[in-house]
Parts: structure tokens; C-alpha cells; sequence
């Protein structure tokens, strides 16, 4: 029976420490400093960043440090470059994309060459070896990379399932949700796939790329290819404290998507820790960047700065069992575990 009481509600605040560590990551980047917390927040000196803006232009930033960053973030509860009117903040091969899109037919070969899209990102980001030169001639989409669009569906997402958690018990929320863990670990299955081909083919000073200990990318088990990171990079990724939630999320991702058992049981209580555990995609994918030396981007911060999500059961509901016991619930309709 529907109603229109709200079954999940937003936290206040992000995570704690989140916004410190926000904070801490930006200045790290736009200083090109490694310092600890402390050590910035002990620095009361304003700077101006020089660098480029989005159009290659020649910018230089209002003054700032990380007391004026995380004030920022603290009242606002995102990051936003104009502000301080900071230079780009983002990694160039991970981050940039060539979004294009014609509602034409280039049909023949007497139709000026100039309406072809063709995308010049890909040799730019993976070299002139790269065998791919993506090319549109007809209605329709082109794109470099899907981060930044990825990452923006996302938070978009997650938010709206949060805010419409009255129709929490439709088939479209459902959907929505199935959606929404979908794309939440192809985001890291695109990432880590673009650092193997950037690795084979345009490497990264001090990268290392053997085929032979890396493996084919196609079929390969998801440890192997967070593999790849310590094998290019010679870094260890250090995102023990957020593989839990990963892999739980991409065994929900197999099960919604595939449907092996063919029959699901998701409880409102368990979807709020789910869209709690898409937090952790974020934090998984700055710890991936830093491994391999790529810069983070203000989506990539501002995933990690969403709110929690809170299950808010009706009153008459409060008093409740706990979840997870292998006989009712979620737990209920999986393969038991050898």
C-alpha cells in the first residue's frame, strides 16, 4: 500500500571528516603540495593560484587557502572552482571529453567536410598510436570519456531516489535504484579501464605496462583488473576500508543486472545502506588516482561530500528486528554462501 510518508531522509551534514579531507585533497592539488591537515590549517597565508582556465586562458585566483576552502565547503556543502575563480581542477586524460552531437546526415561525400565530428580528444589522451579515431556523421552522440557525465547522473540520481523515497515502494524506484548501483561501478570499471589503455599506449612517466603480468583487458574478475593499479603504477591503492562496500555493491550490480537466483527481495532499510555505500565509490576512485598520479575533479570532490542517507520508518514501524539474517530480507533471495 503506498503512502506519501517519506522513507528515507538526507543527514544533515556529509560524512564526518569528510569535509576536511575534501578540503585537504583540493589544496594538495591546486598548491602541488603534499601536506598533512594540520600543517594547512596551522597556514593563515592567502595565495594566488596561477594556471588556465576551461578556454586555455591565462587565469590567477583570488586569494586563498585551505581556512577560505573549507568555510567554503563547510557552509555550502559542495566545492566550486569560479568561486575563487581557481584554474582548472581536473585530470586532463581521465576528465576531459569531447561532447558532441549533430541532428544532420553528412550523406555524401559532397556535403562540406567541416560537419563531420570527429573526436581529436582520443590521440591527444592516449597517443598517435591509439587506433581509434571516434567520428559522427549522423544524428546522434559522441564522447571521449563518460566521467564527467557519469558522476554528475550519479549524485543526480541518488538524490532523487532520496527525495522521492515516498514512492520507495513503486516498480520505478526500483528501477531507478537498479539504475543507479549500474552505473555507479561501471564508473569505476571506466576508470580503471582507461588507465590500462592511457598505460599501453601513452604512459605516464615511471609507469610500467607488461602485458604479460597485466593481462588481456576483456573477461578479467574485477580484483584483477584493481590489479592493474600496483602493476602500472608500482603504488598500492590503500582503499582497504572502502573494498567491502564496493564489492557488496557490485554483487548487487551482478544480481539486479542478470537476475541469477531469478527473484529479488530489496527492503527499503537495506537500499538506504546501499545508497550510503555508493559514497565509498567516490572515495575508491580519488584512492585510485592517487595511486597512479591523476588529479581529482571538482565532480569527483563533490560525490564525496553528499549527504548520508537516513531510513526513516513510520512511527507504528519503529520498534524492528535487524536486518540481515540469511532468512528474511535481501539475504533471503540470494544463492546461500558455500
Amino acid at each position: 500500500m503506498l503512502n506519501n510518508h517519506q522513507y528515507i531522509i538526507f543527514s544533515q551534514t556529509p560524512r564526518t571528516g569528510s569535509m576536511s579531507q575534501a578540503s585537504l585533497l583540493i589544496c594538495n592539488q591546486i598548491f602541488n603540495r603534499e601536506l598533512s591537515l594540520n600543517q594547512w590549517r596551522k597556514d593563515k597565508n592567502l595565495y594566488n593560484i596561477h594556471g588556465k582556465d576551461i578556454a586555455n586562458n591565462d587565469i590567477t585566483s583570488k586569494p586563498v587557502n585551505y581556512v577560505e576552502i573549507a568555510k567554503f565547503i563547510r557552509e555550502e556543502g559542495y566545492f566550486d572552482t569560479e568561486v575563487f575563480q581557481l584554474p582548472v581542477f581536473k585530470c586532463f586524460w581521465l576528465d576531459s571529453t569531447f561532447e558532441g552531437k549533430i541532428n544532420f546526415h553528412v550523406h555524401d561525400h559532397t556535403a562540406p567536410e567541416g560537419l563531420t565530428i570527429a573526436d581529436g580528444y582520443t590521440k591527444q589522451i592516449y597517443g598517435e598510436d591509439y587506433p581509434i579515431t571516434p567520428k559522427l556523421i549522423r544524428e546522434g552522440h559522441t564522447y571521449t570519456s563518460l566521467q564527467p557525465q557519469l558522476l554528475h547522473r550519479i549524485v543526480r540520481y541518488r538524490t532523487k531516489l532520496i527525495n522521492n523515497s515516498h514512492e520507495a515502494l513503486t516498480d520505478d524506484c526500483f528501477f531507478d535504484l537498479r539504475a543507479l548501483i549500474s552505473d555507479s561501478i561501471s564508473l569505476i570499471e571506466i576508470t580503471l579501464h582507461q588507465i590500462y589503455i592511457k598505460a599501453q599506449y601513452n604512459p605516464l612517466p615511471n609507469w610500467n605496462f607488461d602485458e604479460k603480468k597485466l593481462g588481456i583487458r576483456h573477461g578479467r574478475k574485477f580484483d584483477d583488473k584493481i590489479g592493474w593499479i600496483y602493476k602500472i603504477s608500482g603504488n598500492h591503492l590503500g582503499a582497504e576500508d572502502y573494498m567491502q562496500n564496493v564489492n557488496n555493491l557490485r554483487e548487487l550490480r551482478n544480481h539486479m543486472m542478470h537476475f541469477d537466483p531469478p527473484h529479488l527481495v530489496i527492503t527499503i532499510e537495506e537500499a538506504t545502506i546501499w545508497l550510503n555505500q555508493i559514497i565509498d565509490i567516490g572515495w575508491l576512485l580519488i584512492k585510485i588516482r592517487k595511486a597512479v598520479g591523476a588529479e581529482l575533479s571538482v565532480p569527483l570532490i563533490n560525490f564525496i561530500l553528499q549527504k548520508e542517507a537516513i531510513f526513516n520508518p513510520e512511527e507504528h514501524c519503529l520498534k524492528r528486528l535487524p536486518i540481515g539474517n540469511g532468512n528474511a530480507d535481501y539475504a533471503s533471495c540470494i544463492w546461500p554462501k558455500k
